[in-house]
């Protein structure tokens, strides 16, 4: 009897340690989900829920701008033929295309982009050796004529251009010559004539200032006519023009240095090439590798404006100019103003006249407006113009 009795008292203990553990589990269970879920009200369930954005600092820098490339540096080409397709890589920007060329052999470890050459400019980057020439802004290289050697193909003379002069005033009249007097027979004097100088003998009486009428003819007869007036000097007005200037223009001088081809009368700038150890090695009439752009023509137009400008006022006061070199920065604007002009080169290069020449000549340049093609794809609406005058 006890062990049976023991026995039903350990299943009861038992029983009841997993009751308690079932119910304990079950209390567990039932207030972590009241703790984990809040209850809401009414105006709490009706209000949407906002959402929270967070923004980093890597989302809120600028974008990484790509540099614009520096623009190509402008060359004059006017004495190459220009080609139909630009070179694959060019080093230059001007009017036309261009490929390089060089009449001497590269030299060995060049790396400037231009042909080998000799010469005695300070300065600049010019591919021939002309002589000034005044004409309409053109080509300095026409195209080949067909079967005709390049060698047989002489420039055009220059026709030697009129002297433009001031009217000169028309002469003033001579005086008149007097006519041979011719001894006539005096006529009998008229009983008027007598009664007259009888009135003048009177009149003489009483005024003793005058005198009798035979002393006064005698002294008109011998008295010279009056001379004719002569007219007035033209006297003109004063003009903005650079001093110590002659009226007439000067007669051109042969031209020594030219181009094989310069179009009919084409204007043509003073240029002297500069020594330069080029890395170019095609063979042929110095050129370089440049390209067409809508910049390269009107800095092309520019240039040739003023330098047309500056050669003929150069010529009309060669003087009164010494030897150096000037270099101008201006700005030309939509148009075609020069702007915010500044000198660039060392006032020992040049005296004061060479640089107001060139000063005046860049002020009264002809310079066209930019073309829209261009203006559009400026920033500020203005053209850098670099331009260097040279006196030899």
């Amino acid at each position: 009897m006890t062990r049976a009795h023991d026995k039903h008292l350990e299943t009861g203990i038992a029983g009841s340690l997993v009751i308690h553990a079932v119910l304990l589990f079950l209390l567990v269970i039932y207030f972590g989900s009241q703790i984990s879920v809040p209850t809401l009200t009414k105006e709490e369930k009706a209000e949407p829920v906002s959402e929270v954005s967070f923004i980093f600092p890597d989302q809120i820098l600028p974008p990484v701008l790509k540099p614009k490339p520096e623009p190509k540096a402008y060359i004059r080409t006017t004495q190459n033929e220009a080609e139909p397709a630009k070179p694959s890589r060019s080093a230059f920007q001007s009017d036309r295309n261009t490929s390089a060329a060089s009449a001497k052999a590269a030299t060995p470890g060049a790396t400037l982009p231009l042909p080998s050459m000799d010469g005695n400019a300070p300065a600049g980057r010019e591919l021939a050796e002309r002589d000034y020439k005044d004409g309409e802004i053109r080509n300095d290289a026409a195209p080949k004529s067909a079967g005709t050697p390049l060698s047989m193909i002489a420039p055009s003379p220059l026709p030697p251009s009129p002297a433009k002069t001031e009217p000169t005033p028309p002469p003033s009249p001579a005086p008149p010559i007097p006519s041979p007097q011719i001894a006539k027979a005096t006529p009998a004097p008229t009983p008027l004539a007598k009664m007259m100088e009888e009135m003048d003998k009177e009149s003489a009486r009483l005024n003793i200032d005058r005198l009798p009428l035979e002393v006064r003819k005698a002294t008109s007869a011998q008295e010279p006519p009056p001379p004719a007036p002569q007219p007035m000097p033209q006297v003109r007005d004063p003009v903005d023009t650079p001093p110590r200037i002659v009226r007439a223009e000067p007669v051109a001088e042969p031209l020594v240095k030219t181009t094989p081809r310069p179009e009919a009368n084409a204007f043509t700038p003073f240029t002297r090439t500069r020594k330069t150890e080029g890395a170019v090695s095609q063979p042929g009439a110095n050129a370089v590798d440049a390209e067409a752009t809508p910049m390269g023509i009107y800095k092309r137009q520019v240039n040739d404006a003023v330098g047309k400008k500056w050669h003929l006022y150069v010529r009309l006061g060669k003087d009164a100019v010494n030897f150096g070199r000037v270099r101008f920065r201006f700005y030309v604007d939509k148009r075609g103003t020069p702007q915010d002009l500044k000198i660039l080169s060392d006032a020992r290069d040049a005296d004061p006249r060479m640089r107001e020449l060139t000063l005046r000549a860049i002020l009264d340049a002809e310079i066209p407006p930019i073309p829209p093609d261009l203006l559009s794809t400026l920033d500020d609406d203005r053209v850098t113009i670099e331009y260097e005058a040279i006196v030899y």
